[in-house]
Order: structure tokens, then C-alpha cells, then sequence
């Protein structure tokens, strides 16, 4: 427990986020994108990454976190450390830092970055599409398959916001105009929910929950009871594709809204005086009855991921390789 706290705590200093629906559920969705892909594109895929597993593709970009420090399945291999070299900031691609009263992601709103998820998911598209060198295709398609299953986790899009003026009674700020960077909580990663820094919300999502939907740590298991919830009719995004990804960011953000329904916030550690406050942690109360509640919810959105990723690769005009 103490490695396993020791290294969510240095992530939290190194990013803004963990890992989204940690390894098993990116492999889960994965999984079950690959099975809904054409067969001319599943052909591409093939012919991209030498392999149509697109489980095995969806946990580099979290992997090359390790190649630094030399660990890892990723440890020493010359593209995994020259991606990172080339794109040190690779690792604040995974989220964005969006409201949870947002109405609609955009590129212009002062929350978009831009190397946030969407525009990453954007800057893939264009290398597959030939209207960009800025990534090699695999590397771009190991990136889209990673970034598009990141986008469905509600807490790697929404972020609440709090008035800790009272750092007893704590309270979600209501109106996005009244929002600062230093009053965020980081997609929940700093709400605590237990007694270690190890129990914090964004983790209670990227893991504890998925492990929850099925009751399994198999990700072909996992897979298979995602694949009874795919709603084909109702989660096709319409219009054009390169827009897709903001279209996912607003669905998202209203999703991380109800994720933190019902929470009860019961103290806050600050940093710093005055107007130069920052929060360094929230206290929370999940309900009792969060789990049941959230279940579907989480079922739903790793569903939607799959599907979304399917969705997307299918529907792309590719020109490489």
C-alpha cells in the first residue's frame, strides 16, 4: 500500500490526472473496439501496428510515463524515448480541466489548452488523414486509441471547483466565470475519500469502479459484459468526425457533474494567503448508496468508449500507411 500510495502521489506532482480507467479498463475497451471494427479497417490497423489488437495499443501513451525512469514494459525501447523526448508534455494530454457546469466544450473557451485531449485526439486524425507529419501513423494510432478512451472518463474532463473560504464547509463553486486553476480539485484526484491520499476520487473511478461493473479483473471478461450495454442507435455522433472529439467533451463534462451529485464536501487544506490560495485537498462523504448509483453510469461510459473508438476508426478517410 505504502508503493502504491508513494507512486499516485508523485504522479499527482508530475500531472494533472492518473491514469484514465487504469489497465484494465483501457484494455477492456480496447478489446471490444476491436471487435467492432470493419474488416478493411481492422486490415489497416493491422498493417499500422503489425497487430489489430487495439487493447495492447491502448496503454502505451499511459506506459511511456515509465520510460524515464527506465521501467516498465516500455523501458529502452528508442520510440517509447524518442516520443517522450520529442513531447515532453505528452502527459497533459489525457484531460481537460472543463467546469462541471459547462455547457459545451470548445476550442475558445479560456478552459480549453492547447494540448488538451480533444485537440490531441485532432492532432492524430490529421496525421492519419495525411494532412499532418507531427506523430509516425503508429504512434498516431496508439494516441487516438488511448486519447478516445480517456475522453469517456467523466473526471478526465470535468473538474470541480470550490469556495474554501470556509475551509470547514467547503462548496462547489455554482458559475464557471467564478472558477480559477488554483481552486480546482483536478478531476477528483484531489478529493480524498478514504484516509490515504491512495483513496481519492479519480482513482475510485480510473479503478476501484471499473473492477466494480463486472465484478472482474479479466479484461476479456470485462469486455464481454460491456459489449450487452452498446447503443448503437443513440451513441453515433453525428456530423463530421474531426468534430467528434468535442462533441465527447461536452458529453463528458455533463456526466462529471452527476459523478459528484450528492458528494458531501466536510473540510479543505490550502495553500498559500488571500487571493494567492491553491487547494491541496478536499475531504468528501461519498453517499451510501454512490455505488449502485454510479454503477451504471460507469458500465455506460466505458461502453461508450469502445464504441466511440470503433466508431471513429471506422469512419475515418485514412491515407497512410
Amino acid at each position: 500500500m505504502i508503493c502504491r500510495c508513494f507512486l499516485l502521489a508523485a504522479l499527482l506532482l508530475a500531472a494533472p490526472r492518473g491514469f484514465a480507467w487504469g489497465k484494465l479498463g483501457h484494455e477492456a475497451i480496447g478489446t471490444l473496439a476491436s471487435n467492432l471494427l470493419h474488416e478493411e479497417v481492422r486490415l489497416r490497423v493491422n498493417k499500422i501496428l503489425g497487430t489489430d489488437d487495439l487493447a495492447e495499443a491502448s496503454v502505451w501513451l499511459d506506459e511511456l510515463r515509465s520510460v524515464g525512469r527506465g521501467t516498465g514494459p516500455l523501458a529502452g525501447d528508442a520510440d517509447a524515448v524518442a516520443f517522450n523526448e520529442k513531447f515532453s508534455d505528452n502527459h497533459e494530454w489525457h484531460f481537460v480541466n472543463l467546469p462541471l457546469e459547462t455547457t459545451a466544450y470548445s476550442v475558445s473557451t479560456r478552459f480549453a489548452a492547447p494540448n488538451d485531449v480533444v485537440r490531441q485526439i485532432n492532432a492524430a486524425i490529421a496525421v492519419l488523414v495525411g494532412k499532418s507529419q507531427k506523430f509516425t501513423p503508429s504512434q498516431a494510432l496508439r494516441v487516438l486509441v488511448h486519447l478516445v478512451e480517456d475522453i469517456d472518463q467523466p473526471l478526465h474532463v470535468g473538474t470541480g471547483c470550490f469556495d474554501f473560504r470556509n475551509p470547514r464547509a467547503p462548496k462547489l463553486v455554482s458559475a464557471p466565470g467564478e472558477r480559477t486553476a488554483s481552486h480546482g480539485d483536478l478531476g477528483g484526484n484531489k478529493v480524498l475519500t478514504g484516509q490515504s491520499k491512495c483513496d481519492n476520487l479519480h482513482s475510485y473511478w480510473d479503478t476501484t469502479r471499473v473492477e466494480q461493473v463486472a465484478g472482474t479483473g479479466d479484461a476479456d471478461k470485462l469486455a464481454a459484459h460491456l459489449r450487452t450495454s452498446i447503443n448503437s442507435t443513440t451513441w453515433h455522433t453525428p456530423g463530421d468526425y474531426h468534430a467528434w472529439a468535442e462533441a465527447w467533451a461536452t458529453d463528458s463534462v455533463h456526466e462529471a457533474a452527476a459523478v459528484c451529485r450528492g458528494i458531501v464536501f466536510t473540510g479543505a487544506k490550502v495553500n498559500g494567503e488571500s487571493e494567492r490560495k491553491t487547494l491541496e485537498s478536499i475531504e468528501a462523504d461519498l453517499p451510501k448508496d454512490y455505488e449502485s448509483k454510479q454503477k451504471p453510469r460507469a458500465q455506460a461510459q466505458l461502453a461508450k468508449a469502445a464504441f466511440h473508438l470503433a466508431d471513429l476508426l471506422n469512419a475515418i478517410d485514412w491515407k497512410v500507411p
